[in-house]
């Protein structure tokens, strides 16, 4: 079996562990940091993905604790108050940092100051945002600066298994397979990092990309480690149900436009979400997710089987400037976003 050695071995390369090379590097600029992928740096994983945009309390009568509140209620007083107080207080430190530093550049206001939008369960708009391809902008910019930092990188490989150091007091790196041509390789690395996000592929309507398979759920399982909070997938209400023409179902068709004013109908074409929260359409991701389903087993469906969801009553050329991305991608699936009815289901 080849045997590579490094310094940190990062497993995965959305945003987590872009930014994680990065940070090592800039802490140390002599570590030998390695990225390992199923697919091309910067062009697969879920952060290109990301439509919305990035919550983060920067304007005038917005604050971190009201941003805090606003996680925490919507969680249903679920969350880890640590960690979503540091999520929260963070965020300002990122945003700041992902365009002072790695050179994203944010849609905004006429005065020069950040634009940000309103999201369902926010009390305040601060979505900040490029257009409705958020993603794309942080995932590019990310990507460059690890191109063009001294990181080695295994892409198309898949990582299969944690081995433990000799000793069993800790981990000693990781089995992948290059992809393209079979070889196991073992990587040697004093610090292992599991960037790899989740894996709702197993369910029929699903968003991310198809590599996302629990890979580094699995692995850390079979090492021994306890996994937390496994039931606490999140649904998007409004993925795309497009048929089965099109390998486009599940795409997810952003938060963004409830938060313009969008409506979602039943198959009576009547809205409903006031029927299962004070906010309407603009409830959380989970409340809006369970709204649809019951409309779905009472009935009140779809030709496709979910709710439609309408943008045009905000006026046609006015969407597709808002929402250019979607638009798009509607239109290229035969779907008038901007001025019809698009059918959604939660993904």
């Amino acid at each position: 079996m080849e045997q590579i050695k490094t310094d940190i071995l990062i497993i995965g390369t959305g945003g987590a562990g872009l930014f994680a090379a990065l940070h090592a590097k800039q802490a140390n600029p002599d570590l030998h940091v390695t990225l390992a992928v199923k697919g091309l740096v910067g062009k697969c994983g879920c952060t290109r993905m990301v439509q919305g945009g990035y919550n983060v309390a920067l304007a005038a009568g917005d604050s971190v604790e009201r941003h805090f509140m606003d996680t925490i209620v919507g969680g249903k007083w679920l969350p880890n108050q640590e960690l979503a107080w540091r999520l929260c207080e963070t965020a300002v430190e990122r945003i700041n940092e992902l365009e002072n530093e790695v050179g994203c550049f944010f849609d905004r206001n006429a005065d020069g100051s950040l634009h940000q939008k309103a999201f369902a369960g926010q009390s305040f708009d601060r979505t900040v945002h490029k257009s409705d391809l958020t993603g794309i902008e942080i995932i590019n910019r990310l990507m460059e600066k690890v191109w063009a930092a001294d990181v080695n990188k295994l892409e198309e490989h898949r990582a299969i298994k944690l081995v433990r150091s000799a000793d069993r007091s800790g981990i000693a790196g990781a089995v992948l397979i290059d992809m393209r041509s079979g070889v196991y390789r073992y990587v040697a690395a004093k610090a292992v990092m599991l960037a790899t996000g989740a894996g709702p592929t197993m369910y029929r309507y699903h968003t991310p990309s198809g590599d996302k398979t629990c890979d580094g759920l699995n692995m850390a399982l079979d090492l021994g480690l306890g996994l937390r909070d496994m039931e606490m997938v999140q649904f998007h209400p409004t993925g795309l149900l497009g048929g089965p023409d099109t390998r486009m179902t599940g795409t997810v068709l952003e938060e963004g436009l409830r938060g313009a004013g969008g409506y979602l109908l039943n198959g009576d074409k009547e809205r409903f979400m006031f029927n299962y929260h004070d906010a309407g359409e603009r409830a959380t991701r989970d409340i809006v997710s369970r709204g649809i389903y019951q409309e779905m087993r009472d009935g009140r469906t779809t030709p496709m089987g979910g709710v439609y969801i309408s943008m045009a009553h905000l006026g046609a050329d006015h969407v597709a400037k808002s929402f250019p991305g979607m638009v798009k991608r509607c239109k290229d699936c035969g779907f008038d976003l901007a001025g019809g009815l698009v059918e959604v289901v939660p993904t």
